[in-house]
């Protein structure tokens, strides 16, 4: 046999060995909606599979995230039915529910958040029920299929099949820190320590972005919020060895004890051991007999943390605990962050309303048979990214065509009704075990979706229809995608690189802040993390695109950026623990709003030279840290004309 044949056969076994359980839960969600409910209801089934695939190897599948589904896929059921009764409710809804499902459960490093619920609300407005009580049995059918999900999960969980990769724990995180601070007293070790450091930044960060919109504030997104920061404040000594010239015996000694307390730490003995490594926190802080500069001020900030983290673990009286409330303020944050033309959440959100409202009217008007075929194709056409949905639009196209080829000389064939559903079963089947976006994909779902819709009308017109609302749908797609707030993935990094400097500008603002009240660390930590996944998008783009025009000035820029965050979050914690008087805290306020006017929103360095004089008056650790950010603030002045800030 061929090597390229016992190549495919094998890549073809280990597609088919991943998808089996998809394919089986379908399977089962078909006979049982088909043999209740009838023929009509099955558009039910590629929803609910859609979710279990998402789901399945989780752990965090609980009973109140089942009743959500449950609710929010009710009222989206009833939307889709409300947005078929007559044209103004077809535009309407069109452009409301997909813009707010983008909007709330998306965000440019989790861009496919909103698919499954939009997929509800765009698939239950394609084959309405004609009245009221068709509505009700279409909304029970939905729930007798959560129902099946959260069965099949469980069952899948309890034959012994390994959930997903749990996220790293509080006690995990603190073990692992407990070992890196050792290899900082060990240069020789400094690739090591790099390595391991940057795989535990981005696997919490990508744990602690909040993906859900409507945030609650809970004891455990708390404890993400401390804990996002902690590796943020050890991230200053890794990303760069300046402080290697202030180390000597008394730093080594000092890091060795933090190492050891956070290892014990991590142990986690109960309460009575936590209040007592509390007390071990407060007195390396009170005894640290260290000189000022960089070592200093990590140790001092990391012993704080941890004293606020041991704090949040008290347990809370049962009579005095409180029901969980939206965190208000990072939702504001949230609100004013996506409120732009620049950010990812609003454009794709209006393209894909706009494409949804577009085809869905269309649909609407035509009085032909499968019209809906318009809005399902072109919902599965638009991607987040500009390149993705120009990809599908030359792939689909091809694989549809080959899948009427198939279904054309096959058909006819098929013995009978029963023939014709094991054949529309076992393309579907392996449609699960092809990769979403490629040409072979839509091979099985043009074969799955004419031979149901031969059921019910002619085999040839079932195929031109489908050819016509393919092209009508790239058609709408293309128009939309071209002229209408494109998001290509080079606009995407200039709208990043310039979100980099909005973040320095809304932390300073949180700053200010804290000179007049004890600021919430949880906006904070979200202000943290976003400007960390930003950085590594930038990064990652500028590394996959090498003839990106001064790329290495832009890279630079980027190191810049990193450390002035990294001394403005250390300014934060400064500001969070300092008392300051009225003199100063105006004085203060003064640098703030000199470094602001100069940074954002295009960089000058007209108020540098008078701002190393005002520092004279600050408190030391203050003027030693602020000396730092505005010497690389300086550095930036020579990079301007390389930032893309158009």
């Amino acid at each position: 046999m061929p090597k390229r044949v016992i190549l495919y056969l094998y890549k073809f076994r280990r597609a088919l060995k991943g998808a089996f359980p998809v394919i089986l839960f379908f399977l089962l969600s078909f006979a049982m909606v088909y043999g209740i409910f009838g023929f009509r209801y099955v558009m039910l089934v590629s929803i609910i599979t859609v979710f279990f695939k998402v789901r399945y190897k989780r752990s965090d599948n609980s009973f109140r995230k089942y009743m959500r589904l449950m609710v929010i896929g009710s009222i989206l059921i009833l939307l889709a039915w409300f947005s078929t009764r007559n044209l103004a409710s077809c535009v309407l809804l069109n452009l409301l529910v997909p813009f707010v499902l983008v909007f709330t459960q998306s965000s440019q490093f989790n861009p496919k958040g909103y698919f499954t619920y939009v997929m509800i609300f765009a698939f239950m407005s394609l084959m309405p029920p004609d009245h009221i009580r068709g509505l009700g049995m279409v909304i029970f059918a939905f729930w007798l299929c959560i129902l099946l999900l959260a069965g099949a999960i469980g069952i899948f969980r309890w034959i012994g099949s390994k959930p997903g990769p749990p996220s790293n724990t509080a006690a995990q995180t603190l073990e692992e820190l407990s070992e890196l601070i050792l290899l900082l007293g060990q240069p020789q070790r400094h690739e090591e320590l790099e390595e391991r450091f940057w795989n535990l930044a981005h696997n919490f960060q990508q744990m602690s972005y909040h993906k859900n919109f409507f945030s609650v504030h809970t004891k455990e997104n708390q404890l993400y919020d401390m804990m996002s920061t902690l590796i943020q404040r050890f991230s200053y000594l890794v990303s760069d060895q300046e402080w290697q010239k202030e180390m000597d015996r008394r730093h080594v000694k000092l890091l060795s004890q933090i190492s050891i307390f956070l290892k014990e730490t991590a142990a986690d003995r109960g309460i009575a051991a936590r209040k007592q490594q509390a007390e071990i926190a407060q007195k390396l802080l009170d005894h640290m007999d260290v000189p000022e500069g960089r070592i200093r001020i990590f140790c001092r900030s990391l012993l704080h943390m941890m004293t606020l983290i041991l704090n949040a673990y008290k347990p809370e009286p049962k009579e005095k605990k409180m029901p969980r409330k939206i965190n208000w303020a990072e939702l504001w944050y949230q609100i004013r962050f996506r409120c732009t033309m620049e950010s990812f959440e609003m454009r794709f959100a209006m393209r894909l309303s706009m494409v949804m409202t577009v085809s869905c009217t269309v649909s609407y008007l035509l009085p032909f048979e499968r019209a809906y075929w318009i809005p399902l194709n072109a919902f599965i056409l638009l991607q987040p990214s500009f390149e993705e949905s120009s990809y599908r639009m030359k792939t689909r196209p091809v694989g549809t065509l080959i899948g009427c080829i198939i279904e054309f000389f096959i058909h006819p064939f098929l013995p009978g009704l029963g023939g014709q559903i094991l054949f529309a079963l076992l393309m579907i089947s392996l449609m699960y075990c092809a990769v979403p976006g490629t040409w072979y994909h839509p091979v099985f779902s043009t074969c799955y979706a004419l031979t149901l819709a031969t059921l019910t009308m002619n085999e040839t017109t079932a195929i031109t229809l489908r050819l016509i609302y393919l092209g009508a749908a790239v058609l709408i797609v293309f128009l939309i995608n071209r002229f209408f707030f494109p998001m290509r993935k080079e606009a995407q990094f200039r709208y990043n690189f310039k979100a980099l400097f909005r973040l320095h500008n809304n932390y300073w603002n949180i700053i200010r802040r804290g000179l007049f009240q004890l600021t919430d660390l949880s906006v904070s930590g979200e202000i943290l993390t976003h400007f960390h996944m930003l950085y590594e998008e930038c990064e990652t783009y500028l590394q996959k695109n090498e003839d990106v025009v001064q790329r290495e000035k832009m890279q630079t820029v980027l190191l810049i950026l990193w450390h002035m965050f990294s001394e403005l979050e250390q300014m934060h914690y400064l500001v969070r623990t300092r008392h300051f008087t009225r003199v100063e805290k105006e004085a203060l306020i003064r640098v703030i709003c000199a470094v602001q006017e100069d940074l954002y929103p295009i960089i000058a360095g007209e108020n540098i030279p008078a701002l190393r004089k005002e520092l004279r008056d600050q408190e030391e650790e203050i003027s030693w840290v602020m000396a730092e950010y505005l010497k690389h603030a300086e550095s930036l002045l020579q990079y301007r004309t390389s930032i893309p800030f158009s």
